[in-house]
């Protein structure tokens, strides 16, 4: 018997790189075990769809040339296959999928992750956020943005919330003798850093506010950054990084910073092996806003505890005490006290098995099987 179809319209896939994209390439993989399912995405993602996925690419920037190129993609392709429904990565695809809706009479799906709710772009809130209300069913990856669906005008029972899901390595990673060498972290507390660099990271007020005090009470402590700057994503950050290396120049604090850049997943499984605390001092930014917080979870899948402001979708993705610490938005000195205590504590305040426990729910199998479940009620 012939599977169902269905079509997959998203700019975030790989070959771009990012927690979005790997949510998509992971949701495009666990529905093509179900359904015979046509992506379109940014050149090169044939490469990465799997088969029998019939895959199309569109130039990813600029933006307008992406969706003009979707768009006549998407039409094609509905035009030639009848499709059980349309499914949008994320608020910049929900108006493709809303027009094959509207022009073939087929149920439309879109993820939905924070800032494309938020975006203050006025033509994003004019033009793309209507359609997100057009959706048979909007998945939110947290409670606090299926709050921000719902404040949207998205229709509370048209919203489903979906968690990001997370690879568990087989062994949790140890110290990396190797690494620690290579980046001057022998005898050194780590604090580690992953993620794009922009603003609502918050990474330069926490070194303004926080890091001297950590400084303070435990000298031996290195910062690595894991990460750079976005290049396509809604809201720019040209400049962050060497706002950080200018701030911390300033205070003089150059030698308890690392900058490691992007890096592959053996060195941020390595990076992750080497520290004793995930930072995540996120900030609540007016049109900017941290839909969920993957990074915590796959810090706790390699055992490693967050520390992280509780801020936007952030608490649902840590268990505090259990698999890190949540301390109230704007308080670096709290912030700064639990660091503190997890760096020159006797025993972790926090144990690798915990984090790991925690991180199983977050299994992309359980990702891949409520995904099917939430489509196949539509």
């Amino acid at each position: 018997m012939a599977r169902e179809k269905i079509l997959i319209i998203t700019r975030n896939f790989p070959p771009l790189v990012g927690g979005m994209e790997r949510l998509m390439e992971h949701a495009v993989g666990q529905l093509s075990q179900h359904y015979s399912c046509t992506l379109i995405g940014p050149s090169g993602c044939a490469k990465f769809a799997p088969p029998p996925t019939e895959a199309l690419g569109c130039r990813i920037a600029p933006l307008p040339l992406f969706l003009l190129q979707a768009m006549f993609q998407t039409m094609a392709a509905s035009s030639r296959k009848k499709y059980r429904f349309s499914l949008a990565g994320s608020g910049v695809t929900a108006p493709l999928a809303g027009m094959v809706k509207l022009r073939h009479q087929i149920p439309a799906i879109a993820f939905v992750h924070g800032l494309d709710l938020t975006s203050d772009n006025r033509v994003y809130q004019r033009f793309f956020v209507p359609w997100l209300r057009r959706m048979d069913l909007v998945i939110a990856n947290s409670r606090n943005t299926a709050r921000l669906a719902e404040n949207q005008g998205v229709a509370p029972d048209r919203i489903r919330i979906l968690h990001p899901g997370v690879a568990l390595p087989r062994h949790l990673p140890g110290k990396d003798a190797d690494f620690l060498a290579r980046h001057d972290l022998v005898g050194k507390k780590v604090l580690l850093s992953v993620g794009r660099l922009v603003p609502r990271k918050g990474l330069s007020e926490f070194l303004q506010h926080s890091f001297p005090a950590i400084i303070a009470a435990c000298p031996e402590t290195v910062l690595v950054i894991i990460g750079t700057e976005p290049g396509n994503s809604l809201k720019r950050a040209d400049g962050t990084r060497l706002g950080i290396e200018k701030l911390v120049a300033n205070q003089g604090l150059g030698n308890h910073l690392r900058f490691l850049g992007n890096v592959t997943d053996e060195t941020l499984s390595q990076a992750y092996g080497a520290a004793d605390l995930l930072i995540f001092p996120v900030l609540e930014l007016p049109g900017d806003v941290e839909g969920f917080g993957m990074v915590a979870i796959e810090a706790a899948a390699h055992g490693l505890p967050t520390l992280a402001f509780a801020a936007g979708g952030v608490p649902d993705a840590i268990r505090d005490n259990y698999s890190g610490f949540l301390v109230n938005s704007g308080d670096y000195r709290g912030f700064a006290e639990v660091a503190v205590r997890n760096l020159t504590g006797a025993s972790p305040l926090v144990s690798k098995s915990n984090c790991r426990d925690f991180a199983s729910g977050f299994e992309w199998q359980h990702f891949g099987e409520q995904l099917v479940e939430i489509c196949s009620a539509v």
